[in-house]
């Protein structure tokens, strides 16, 4: 199931029921603090933020974006597009970065959303091909298990698979670990259209 996924140099990895709780949760919030409509994210715009969060800088960069969800979540909420199977499964962007390609992996009927999205991890983390790793997991249901594969395969480092790790969730880690830790708010609340301004 995951032997077809081709791995670019800058991977985002995204588990969708985190994300459409996030998205849910932060766009209904903050329609009732500015009393105003938030529009849909647009998933090339997102995904564009949480790259250059991650240090991505414009030029010809490959940006692979991989969505693992199962059958409970099968579309990213409040989004555009956001039919995982038909709209975001094989498709590639060009914007000022480079170019976007979009995968959506289903863990339905195979094995849990959890353990496909860990099993990625790993193979994302081993490949010689990643330099660039951006996670949006689900923390609090991997619990330890996600800390455990980033510091056991981050910490001893070769320079033939040595990358950047940066994860993104709510609230940072309980545990330590090897890699970068940004809010996910941050590149949410950008996409959504809530400005610095209205904030204050």
């Amino acid at each position: 199931m995951t032997d077809d996924i081709k791995l670019a140099e800058n991977v985002i990895l995204v588990d969708v029921a985190c994300f459409n709780a996030v998205v849910g949760g932060m766009k209904k919030y903050f329609e009732m603090q500015l009393n105003r409509p938030l529009q849909d994210i647009y998933v090339e715009e997102w995904a564009t933020y949480v790259a250059l969060d991650s240090g991505v800088r414009e030029g010809g960069n490959q940006i692979e974006v991989l969505f693992v969800y199962d059958g409970q979540a099968g579309s990213l909420s409040h989004c555009d597009p956001s039919d995982l199977k038909n709209d975001l499964n094989g498709v590639g962007i060009s914007n000022s970065l480079g170019e976007l390609s979009f995968t959506s992996v289903s863990s339905e009927g195979f094995v849990s959303r959890e353990n496909l999205y860990l099993d990625l991890l790993t193979i994302a983390l081993n490949s010689a091909d990643v330099k660039r790793l951006m996670l949006v997991p689900s923390v609090e249901n991997y619990g330890g298990k996600l800390t455990d594969i980033l510091n056991e395969n981050l910490k001893e480092r070769t320079p033939e698979k040595a990358k950047e790790v940066f994860l993104f969730s709510m609230d940072k880690l309980q545990h330590p670990s090897a890699c970068r830790w940004d809010s996910l708010g941050y590149s949410v609340m950008r996409a959504l259209g809530i400005k610095a301004e209205e904030l204050k």
